[in-house]
């Protein structure tokens, strides 16, 4: 059955172009995202890509516009669908949020719980939580994979968020057994898009702060956890002004990513030119360390760094320069830097750094007790 978004409609061989109708503006208009679909000649998987649900983290679209061209096209098995701007009313203003939402666009996307009624004292869902809804409900009817594309800190190397994938343990013991090894086919698919992928990975949060962040309803979180969709979050290291050595290696990576799906021929190109970590463990991201006081830091490391516990990560001083506390900042964990947090005045409690430390903890795991209760 032919496959169309919105005004967008594909056709074999072709790159079409088009729009999707989020909501209708009160001062007259639609809200609208744009769409792009690439589809090859022959027969293969759906492979949702998106970037842009901040509006103020570029790379992604810069990496959407390079892949997308007749040459891949000519190449490709089955159907490439792009949304390079998930949040427009953001990347216009230069913002993080919508015009449309109070609070972090990446928190809105369905949960996976079965809607009971609302009460009537309170709010309903945002227009732009509506419109995602709604969106996500194509995503989950036709996407086989979906990647979505992100930028942490300047200066933060390129890497990858893996969500944990969580099963329903509320049922009988067969029920549950099913349901764990259908958790654990799915986490074995997103290992391998990590591995084809190349970059630098990290697991999500475990599960009190992973639900806490509300990052089960995130794009990516929502694609695997409600919509059973093998999907990765890519980080692509700075924020407003793109790397070019990331959007290249990005690039690289995507289209690995694609060979690995049947979706083009060929081997894995090698990917260069940015810092890869790898351990040879598995390990999750934490925000780490944090300030004793408030200080001006002065950096000792750099992003994608290898530290080991009690490595010096910083100075502390006063505004005056004065030594501060213990006067330098020690790593509490053997890890790496993903990147440093922007700036270098901090309050006290604000962590200076990203930092990739083990992770000893599943990455199948049952979802939290109630939480289909709540």
């Amino acid at each position: 059955m032919p496959f169309s978004l919105g005004s967008a409609k594909a056709s074999p061989g072709r790159i079409s172009y088009g729009t999707y109708p989020l909501f209708d503006q009160p001062t007259g208009g639609i809200e609208e995202l744009p769409v792009v679909i690439a589809q090859g000649n022959s027969k293969g998987p759906t492979f949702w890509l998106t970037a842009g649900i901040h509006g103020n983290e570029h790379s992604g679209l810069q990496v959407l516009h390079l892949l997308l061209n007749r040459e891949l096209v000519r190449q490709l098995h089955g159907t490439i669908v792009c949304i390079p701007a998930l949040n427009p009313s953001g990347l216009q203003g230069m913002r993080r949020e919508s015009y449309f939402h109070r609070g972090d666009p990446n928190r809105l996307f369905p949960d996976g719980k079965p809607k009971g009624n609302r009460d009537p004292d309170i709010d309903p869902p945002s227009i732009l939580e509506q419109a995602y809804t709604r969106l996500f409900a194509e995503i989950k009817a036709s996407a086989n994979y979906w990647i979505d594309l992100h930028n942490t800190w300047t200066g933060s190397i390129s890497m990858v968020y893996r969500d944990r994938v969580y099963y329903r343990n509320d049922g009988t013991a067969a029920q549950i057994k099913a349901a764990k090894a259908e958790a654990e086919k799915l986490d074995q698919r997103i290992e391998d898009m990590c591995r084809a992928y190349g970059h630098s990975v990290l697991c999500e949060m475990a599960s009190e702060a992973y639900f806490d962040d509300r990052l089960h309803r995130s794009t990516t979180g929502a694609a695997v956890n409600a919509a059973r969709i093998p999907g990765l979050t890519m980080e692509l290291g700075t924020g407003h002004m793109p790397d070019p050595a990331i959007v290249q290696a990005a690039l690289v990576g995507l289209k690995n990513v694609l060979r690995w799906a049947g979706m083009l021929d060929g081997a894995p190109e090698p990917v260069t030119g940015i810092k890869i970590v790898n351990l040879g463990y598995r390990c999750r991201r934490r925000s780490t360390p944090r300030v004793p006081l408030s200080c001006i830091v002065r950096h000792l490391v750099d992003a994608g760094d290898l530290v080991k516990q009690g490595d010096p990560i910083a100075e502390i001083r006063d505004i005056w320069g004065r030594p501060v506390g213990e006067k330098v900042l020690r790593s509490e964990y053997d890890g790496w830097i993903m990147g440093r947090t922007h700036g270098i005045v901090r309050y006290e409690g604000e962590e200076i750094c990203g930092m990739g430390v083990r992770d000893d903890l599943p990455t199948v795991l049952p979802y939290p007790e109630g939480y289909f209760a709540k």
